[in-house]
Parts: structure tokens; C-alpha cells; sequence
């Protein structure tokens, strides 16, 4: 049982540190692995609301038809919403991934890069 327990603190205390490590990269706002992980929360979310379509689980009970449905539609409009967001941010995200390929490249080969007015102008749309 004493190794069972001395696992189980070692699990603790490496998920903790992974938890803690995770957060800190989520509050970086240019890290790379907070524009992945939103976009990967929006597609849980999108899924999760989806499922709660079907779910017996209800805000509103179905008893009356046209009453019970609102928050099925609300739960749709809700994953329609995130999956938008999700979509946008992937947009985004490869833009600026792409933009960063082309000045490393520019810089390798020693070119003063004129991408760097056109990535603003880019930055801006987005």
C-alpha cells in the first residue's frame, strides 16, 4: 500500500508541475501554445454543446415542443459560434506562422525583407 501512495504522490506532483508549467504558457500572449490551446478549447467546446443536443439533460424540458427546443437551437448556435472562432483563430494563427517563415527566410539569406510592412497591413485585417 506505502508504494501505491508514494506513486500517487509522484503522479501529484508531476501533474501539478505540468498544470502550473501549462498555465504560465496559456498567459504568455505570444505563445505559441496559447493560440493552439484556445483553438483547441473552442473545438472542445463545440463538441461538448453539440453533444448536449441529444443529452436528456435539458435547461428547458421537451414536453413542450416548440418551448423544449430553445436550448437544443441555443446549444447549436452556441457550437456554430465556437467553431466560427475556432476557424478564425486558425486563420490567424497560420497567417502569422507563415509571415514568420518568410522573414526567417529573408533573413538567411541576407535580404531586407519588405514583408515586414505587408504583415502589419495583414495584422491590422485580422
Amino acid at each position: 500500500m506505502a508504494e501505491f501512495f508514494g506513486f500517487l504522490k509522484v503522479f501529484v506532483m508531476c501533474g501539478t508541475v505540468f498544470f502550473i508549467t501549462m498555465t504560465v504558457l496559456l498567459a504568455l500572449p505570444q505563445s505559441k501554445l496559447r493560440s493552439v490551446g484556445l483553438e483547441m478549447s473552442k473545438w472542445a467546446l463545440v463538441c461538448g454543446l453539440l453533444l448536449m443536443v441529444p443529452s436528456p439533460v435539458d435547461v428547458l424540458p421537451d414536453v413542450v415542443p416548440g418551448i423544449g427546443w430553445l436550448d437544443d437551437i441555443g446549444y447549436i448556435l452556441g457550437a456554430i459560434c465556437a467553431a466560427n472562432s475556432a476557424m478564425s483563430e486558425r486563420k490567424r494563427r497560420t497567417m502569422l506562422e507563415e509571415a514568420e517563415f518568410d522573414q526567417t527566410l529573408a533573413a538567411k539569406r541576407g535580404e531586407t525583407s519588405q514583408t515586414d510592412s505587408d504583415d502589419d497591413d495583414q495584422r491590422e485585417a485580422a
